[in-house]
């Protein structure tokens, strides 16, 4: 009994029964989760090569595949997972003459094959519960033993008759554990590699298998297998297709902006969604950005774990993520979010979103991506990109007015006093400040200077002159103040923001036939905007017409 083929030279001898008994006592069981492959089951009697050419018995169908807590069908998995199953297997035997020991070998992974690796290994046994307090029967429903007891390793024929499966055929049910969720390359559905073995009359090794779970026999001599080729031809491989689904966590992203120009609700029933492009006037502002995540695979929620933001960076990122951080965006960093740890149905959409502030005269383009993973055993997905959203800010526009009035006559000849207005018009909130420096007189000349004698000179002046400093000229008696008067250059707020003083000029001309005499000039300002010189100014002129009669009022 030391050899590791004492089985063989058992058979045929005068000692058989002696052999057959002391093999009987020699019952080592396995587990099935926990088993080599057909190759390395049978290098343990006799190290061949098998070359599995005879086609006796087969697996020819899987079919019944359920789930052996509930017994409900089972059509899916969670990619990346490693799950188990019940399935009636259609065990097809093509010799009248009995095959026996028939020994079951089903790989454990789709992208394989039974002869190495990883296998549940099975024999024909009678019906007994897949798992102990289960109420699913495992095993023949036409089970035979042709072997002298106490051999139990089920035997097949093709006189074999079940009543699922008809004539020359057995219906085997089978609990198969820890089967990985991974198709084949380019496919969606998994399939079973497996390897069927056997033995002939005159060749047989005892094979017995212990009640009530009837596991894989390892009684052979030191606890070798003894369901495995009666020779390396004696055996059948092949894959069978397996009608379940692997399924992986899938998402789509959407991605919309709002801002003061648009206001619109996101619509992300259109491809892209929208709005997608905004704008901002004056000048640079608020946006809002929501993104839409929808669960689009069938099979269960999808938890998203982060979102980073092409611009913007990080987004949001689950506590504990072991994926890589955001990039930094390239526009900075947001500055408010809803968005947090969103669970999404399947079929479903779940919103967030988040806000950012935009500087003026800028383009962005910005594309959120998600990451997360599927309830149904920790799959993950994405990166996931979204469409593209532009968001467009501008420059505001620098503008201005002068206004311009009639204050009366203070000297003979025409001694008008005039008051000049500067006035910035450039919306709220807006940087589009003027700088104002000089201001010059069609008629005149510099209105900021006393100059001149007699027609067309300034005789006094409260403009360029500081406020809490008295007037030029025949304005001296006046103090300047903010609101007649101030230094230049000086700066004017925008919203309407002002600069006004008065000047006194003389004028002199021949008198209609009325005794009245008209005099018209227009005054103008050098003024900058905030960005210098370059920062044309858009400026209404002050014109008046003064009409000067000896006697009477001036209308």
């Amino acid at each position: 009994m030391g050899t590791r083929t004492l089985p063989y030279r058992c058979l045929g001898s005068k000692w058989f029964f002696l052999c057959a008994a002391l093999i009987a006592m020699i019952v080592l069981a396995a587990p099935a989760s926990a088993q080599t492959c057909l190759q390395e089951e049978y290098n343990q009697v006799n190290k061949q090569k098998l070359n599995c050419t005879a086609n006796d018995v087969r697996i020819a169908e899987v079919t019944n595949i359920r789930n052996p807590t509930t017994g409900g069908a089972l059509t899916s998995c969670d990619g990346g997972t490693h799950f188990d199953f019940i399935a009636d297997f259609k065990i097809v035997t093509t010799s009248s003459q009995a095959r026996e020991n028939i020994g079951l070998y089903i790989a454990t992974d789709s992208r394989t094959q039974a002869l190495t690796g990883s296998c549940v290994d099975n024999i024909i046994a009678p019906l007994h519960p897949c798992a102990p307090g289960s109420n699913i029967s495992c095993g023949s429903d036409n089970y035979h033993e042709t072997d002298p007891a106490p051999d139990n390793c089920g035997d097949g024929s093709s006189g074999d008759s079940s009543p699922t499966f008809g004539a020359g055929a057995q219906k085997v049910t089978l609990l198969i554990t820890n089967f990985e969720c991974k198709a084949p390359t380019g496919q969606t559905t998994l399939v079973l590699p497996n390897c069927t073995s056997w033995q002939i009359p005159g060749g047989t090794i005892q094979c017995v298998s212990p009640s009530p779970s009837f596991p894989y026999p390892l009684n052979g001599p030191n606890g070798t297998p003894t369901a495995i080729p009666g020779s390396p031809s004696k055996c059948n491989c092949g894959i069978i297709p397996l009608a379940i689904t692997v399924q992986s966590p899938s998402i789509t992203v959407k991605k919309t902006c709002n801002t003061v120009d648009n206001t619109a609700a996101p619509d992300f029933t259109t491809s892209p969604p929208t709005p997608n492009s905004c704008t901002i006037h004056p000048e640079g502002g608020q946006v809002t950005y929501t993104v839409a995540v929808t669960n689009t695979s069938n099979f269960g929620n999808i938890v998203v774990d982060q979102i980073c933001d092409s611009a913007y960076g990080n987004i949001f990122t689950v506590a504990g993520f072991s994926g890589p951080a955001c990039a930094a965006g390239t526009a900075g960093s947001k500055t408010g979010t809803t968005c947090g740890a969103l669970t999404v149905a399947a079929g479903g959409t779940g919103t967030c979103t988040f806000t950012a502030d935009q500087a003026e005269e800028l383009t962005i383009n910005n594309i959120a991506s998600v990451k997360g993973h599927g309830t149904q055993g920790g799959s993950t997905f994405g990166p996931s990109a979204s469409n593209q959203v532009t968001v467009q800010s501008f420059e505001a526009p620098t503008t201005g007015t002068i206004t311009k009035q009639f204050v009366g006559n203070t000297a003979a000849c025409a001694t008008v006093r005039y008051s000049v207005e500067v006035k910035n018009t450039s919306a709220a909130g807006t940087d589009e400040t003027l700088n104002l420096s000089a201001f010059n007189d069609s008629a005149f000349g510099s209105i900021t200077t006393v100059h001149g004698s007699g027609n067309n000179s300034v005789l006094g002046t409260t403009c360029g002159v500081a406020v809490g400093s008295p007037g030029l000229g025949s304005l001296s008696g006046v103090t300047a103040s903010a609101t007649n008067g101030g230094a230049l250059p000086t700066t004017i707020p925008v919203n309407n923001g002002k600069y006004t003083c008065q000047f006194d000029a003389q004028f002199c001309g021949g008198l209609d036939a009325n005794g009245c005499f008209q005099h018209s000039n227009t005054v103008s300002a050098t003024l900058t905007g905030d960005e210098g010189a370059s920062d044309v100014v858009s400026l209404t002129p002050g014109s008046l017409n003064v009409k000067e009669c000896v006697v009477g009022s001036v209308p």
